[in-house]
């Protein structure tokens, strides 16, 4: 099974569906844990930093904040995101690290990330010491991003219109038993938004079912 898994993972980077750009891994400045406490959780983010034109559309690392939770299969998780500041349109993806993936929960793969594809490196590298960390390996679970009020609509990245600008919620099953890592950021503010510094959105987790 581990075998493949392992060859269904580099199927897929052959095929364009895993990212496996970037020389070394990189740790968030922080990585919220909802499983002792649902939230809400403040996170700081900016409000291009979920998918950057001036970064070929990727989303950018450092600019947006990370949260995890752990959850069994067949659970159901509910990711909900509201911005505490008018203008400001999250956006959210979700991975799962799973038995192959060998490097520490605290590292990612690179400073910029795809919002709707798993990221891959074998023998990832801390950026700064060099040491060497095991492999990154994070199928994409789910992602989306709020509509409401915003001016770009990209079905390809699940745009969801609840009615409400400013608030996103995610929900899916958990496929498996596993640490389900995700990512918060702000994708094509309104008119007006300073780009320039990170903003507050209101983060909360829950895991359901059995």
């Amino acid at each position: 099974m581990t075998v493949k898994y392992l060859m269904s993972g580099l199927a897929l980077m052959a095929s364009g569906l895993l990212s496996a750009t970037g020389y070394a891994a990189t740790m968030p400045e922080s990585i919220t844990s909802f499983n002792d406490n649902a939230g809400p959780s403040i996170f700081s983010v900016k409000s291009k930093s979920w998918r950057d034109p001036a970064f070929g559309n990727l989303g950018w690392t450092h600019h947006s904040q990370w949260g995890s939770i752990k959850a069994s299969k067949g659970q159901i998780i509910t990711i909900r995101i509201v911005s505490q500041v008018n203008g400001i349109h999250p956006g959210c993806s979700v991975w799962r690290r799973g038995t192959l993936d060998t490097a520490p929960n605290r590292y990612v793969q690179d400073h910029f990330y795809p919002q709707r594809d798993g990221v891959y490196k074998i023998g990832a590298t801390d950026e700064s010491t060099g040491a060497e960390l095991g492999n990154i390996i994070m199928p994409i679970v789910v992602y989306g991003y709020d509509l409401d009020g915003n001016t770009k609509s990209i079905p390809a990245l699940n745009a969801l219109h609840d009615g409400v600008p400013g608030k996103l919620v995610l929900k899916f099953k958990a496929p498996a038993t596993a640490l389900y890592q995700f990512v918060v950021g702000g994708f094509n503010p309104d008119t007006g938004v300073d780009n320039t510094v990170k903003h507050n959105v209101e983060v909360k987790v829950m895991v359901t079912g059995p």
